[in-house]
Order: structure tokens, then sequence, then C-alpha cells
């Protein structure tokens, strides 16, 4: 063990030990150099480790301080909750959480409320990044910043689109707060039947030829509420037929940053983007801060800056700032993928469980 990591160790037992607690300013370099007869580099580096293991952390000028205890409290129970797809606090770490909050209030601080109603610049450039691994090949000026994805379900169900096409297609089953949203409005619908199958591509093609659909409503991959994810045949003639009809796809991939399926391609990479709308939360593996994206081509943004500009008069949907600033807190570390790894580790625990009963159907994430 080197000198820095000694010196690390015995720091974090102080902490442990509650010598320094939560939110105490540490000893300065210098004198932890004079205390322990090293150098401040050694003091530097035993800092720096403490800063990754998220114990303690840095404010410019100031010094480091204590971020928590790395002992944390058991978890009062061992059952698992199935009234909600939607995973508990527990299974996800406070401790990274209130790290990224920490940076983020510090990388913050001096800047202004008076945002661009896409959200914040640096936050869209890394999502660019983010999201290019995953299929999706966005370029900043195509990446919003949203409430969640409900919200924008509303939003996007009201205005006339490009197409200027009526009905709006939804799968049934589906997200059920949706539906009851389109019933409330009288909104003219069509459905089209869904199982663990996926759905008949025949009559999707049907639906689309005959009717003039403004949009279909899709959740491909972990379906609320069947849990099931299209294949890659379907996504592609989806894809296909919407473009073939003119008719846009609204992408719902709510919980798809914790989907363990390999060399998953989502609607809006068959589409390139054209007649697809993507939206994704981050709500569901940050559960801390309220956020999430809209992707849309750079022939709908008109459509959506005009609905952006005119939704702001009632109902603020940009993120606070402290949200924005927090989730690109997770990005840019390594943090958000040990968050979705611990999710859905989390998550296979429960399926390995369910699927010790006879009759339960269960597909992996």
């Amino acid at each position: 063990m080197t000198k820095y990591e000694q010196l690390a160790q015995l720091l974090e037992q102080d902490i442990i030990h509650q010598k320094y607690k939560r939110g105490d300013k540490l000893p300065s370099i210098q004198t932890l150099s004079k205390q322990y007869h090293c150098s401040k580099e050694t003091v530097i580096k035993a800092y720096q480790l403490l800063v990754q293991q998220h114990l303690i952390y840095a404010k410019a000028q100031s010094g480091y301080y204590v971020l928590g205890s790395p002992i944390l409290p058991a978890s009062s129970t061992h059952h698992f909750s199935l009234e909600t797809g939607n995973p508990p606090i527990h299974a996800t770490s406070l401790e990274d959480a209130k790290h990224c909050l920490s940076l983020a209030i510090d990388e913050y601080q001096e800047s202004s409320l008076n945002l661009s109603l896409q959200g914040v610049q640096s936050l869209r450039q890394t999502l660019a990044n983010f999201f290019f691994d995953m299929g999706i090949y966005a370029q900043e000026s195509s990446i919003y910043l949203i409430q969640g994805v409900t919200q924008m379900l509303s939003f996007l169900s009201s205005i006339t689109f490009p197409n200027q096409h009526t009905y709006i297609l939804i799968e049934e089953p589906t997200y059920s707060y949706y539906v009851r949203f389109l019933h409330s409005l009288s909104l003219p619908i069509l459905t089209i039947y869904r199982d663990e199958n996926g759905i008949d591509l025949e009559h999707l093609q049907y639906l689309f030829e005959h009717y003039d659909i403004k949009f279909f409503y899709t959740i491909p991959r972990n379906h609320n509420p069947l849990g099931t994810t299209y294949s890659s045949h379907t996504r592609q003639k989806i894809a296909q037929l919407a473009l073939k009809y003119n008719v846009y796809i609204i992408e719902d991939d709510y919980f798809g940053h914790c989907s363990s399926y390999s060399h998953y391609l989502p609607l809006f990479y068959y589409m390139e983007g054209k007649n697809c709308i993507y939206l994704t939360s981050f709500s569901k593996t940050i559960p801390y801060i309220r956020i999430g994206v809209a992707i849309v081509h750079q022939d709908f943004q008109d459509t959506f800056d005009q609905m952006t500009h005119q939704s702001y008069y009632y109902s603020y949907q940009l993120p606070s700032l402290i949200s924005q600033a927090t989730l690109e807190s997770y990005i840019k570390s390594s943090l958000y993928h040990k968050q979705t790894q611990q999710l859905q580790n989390y998550l296979k625990k429960i399926i390995a469980l369910l699927k010790k009963s006879p009759k339960a159907g269960i597909q992996s994430f």
C-alpha cells in the first residue's frame, strides 16, 4: 500500500468514527503534510482518492469537505415491492447523489437562471455524446430538456403535426395515465393489440394506410405494463411503415438506460430521426431529480419550438437548473453508469425471484 493510500485510509477511519462529520472542513494540505511528515503531493493524492470514493468533495478556493460516511444504514426490509415498475430509492446510492449535487452547485453557482428553453448548452452537448453510444445520432440543437415524459405527451397530443393528420394510435395495453389523459380530452384514438409476441404488422400497415394517423405512441422496450421488447425486425418494419405513410412515431424509452439488451437499436436509429420523437426519462435512474429528454428531427424543430414557447406561459416544462447540473455531473463522471448497473442488478434479483413462481412469465431486462 502506498503512503497516500495509507493516509486516505486513516482519514476514512476518522470520518467513520465521526472525528470529521458531514459538512466539516478537513485540515488543509499543508497541515496534514506537517502532521504526517509527508509531501503535499501525498496529501493531495489521498484527498483525490477520497473524492473518487465519494467520501469528500472539493470547494474551489476553499478546501475539502466531508460528504458523508461510507457506512450506510441497512435496508429495513428484505421484501421486493411489485406495486410499481419504478425502482425504490434504496436501490440507488444516496451518497453518489449528494456528491453530484455538490459538484453541480459548485459548478453552476455563478450561472444565470435565464436559460434557453432547450436547456443548459453544456448538458445538451454531453447528452449528444451519451445518446450517440445508444445509437441515437442527434446534434445538440435537436435535444430538448424536459421535466418528464408524461408532461411532454400531453403537449404533443394537443398540437397539430406537420402531416396535418388527426388520429392518435396507441398500443393496447399501454401506459394507463396516458390513456386516461386522451379520454379526458376526447381525442380521436385508434388502438392496436400488443402481447408478448409484439403486434400484428399487417394490421399496423392497414391502420397507417386507411386512417390519417398523426402519430403512433409506442414503448418499444421494457413496455409498460407488459415488460416486453419489440424484436429488431418489428422495430425496423414499424420505422419503414411510418416513413412510407407519413406517420410520426413517439418513441417512449422511459426505462431504456437500465436495459441490458445487447445490440439494441431504437426506432429513432432506423428512421434516422425523421418522423420520430424520442422521449426518455432520467428520473427512473436518478429518483432525486425530475428530468427527461426529447429528441426531435430538424424537420420538426419549428413546430416543437413553437410548442415550447407557448407552453412557457401556462406550464413551465424546463427542468430546474440544479436538476440539469446534477445530471451533467452524473454523466461526466462514471457515476451514471454505476447507477444503472446497480438498478440492473436490483431488477435481476426481482426477476430471479419471480421466475421461481410456476405462474410467472418473466422476461429479462
